[in-house]
């Protein structure tokens, strides 16, 4: 059993930027999802002794307990030999934390938390609803805008140029269920870095270590 134990979803992105994150490190860790609750259902009672506020991912490391995906990717890349998972100048390290923040508090709710989930879990009669519509479609205009910053930022490769970083990690498994969706596609698309960014991110073995393996239902969303 390894000193460093991730819990979490196996279909949770910010879980997956985790268990990219310890992959890349290249250091041992286990992958539980143990006393974890079922999507849609409250938190269980093991997982609000480890974090309170009921969510994952969550890193155990001995006796030390940390929760938060950015707070945990850092630790990891702060605490483990291994590769670097960040740049080093001040200036790289400021514009790390800013793609950072831009992930956890604006991609992550626009992409995963505002469309991703309701096109997934929205039954027939919802989806074929013209106000749902309407606003999914709203919402697919946000991301396509929030896309087009992403692809001035990726025309250079990766965020930092060669260097797969930690907000790539962050980033990455949103786009992979975005990809899923209908529509998705067509936005990363209109983002040919972003797209070219994305591809390169598949081909990775961190990325098919961690492939939540979409079942049909999510692929065939609407």
């Amino acid at each position: 059993m390894s000193e460093l134990i991730i819990v979490g979803m196996p279909r949770s992105n910010l879980t997956r930027s985790v268990r990219i994150a310890c992959l890349e490190k290249e250091i041992s860790f286990d992958f539980t999802s143990r006393d974890v609750q079922t999507p849609g259902r409250p938190p269980t009672n093991a997982l609000l002794e480890r974090n309170p506020f009921g969510t994952v991912p969550v890193l155990i490391h001995g006796t030390f307990t940390l929760f938060e995906t950015a707070a945990i990717c850092r630790y990891i890349d702060d605490n483990f030999a291994g590769p670097l998972l960040r740049p080093v100048r001040a200036d790289k390290v400021a514009r790390m934390n800013q793609w950072i923040s831009v992930a956890m508090t604006r991609l992550d709710q626009n992409i995963i938390r505002n469309f991703v989930i309701p096109m997934v879990f929205a039954d027939h009669k919802k989806r074929h609803d013209p106000g749902f519509a309407i606003h999914m479609n709203q919402l697919a205009d946000v991301i396509r805008r929030d896309l087009a910053v992403l692809d001035d930022a990726y025309a250079d490769g990766w965020l930092f140029e060669d260097r797969f970083t930690l907000p790539d990690m962050m980033i990455m498994p949103m786009l992979h269920y975005l990809n899923a969706m209908p529509g998705g596609p067509e936005m990363l698309a209109d983002a040919p870095n972003v797209r070219a960014a994305y591809d390169r991110f598949k081909a990775r073995g961190s990325a098919a270590q961690t492939d939540p393996l979409l079942p049909e239902q999510i692929l065939k969303s609407a």
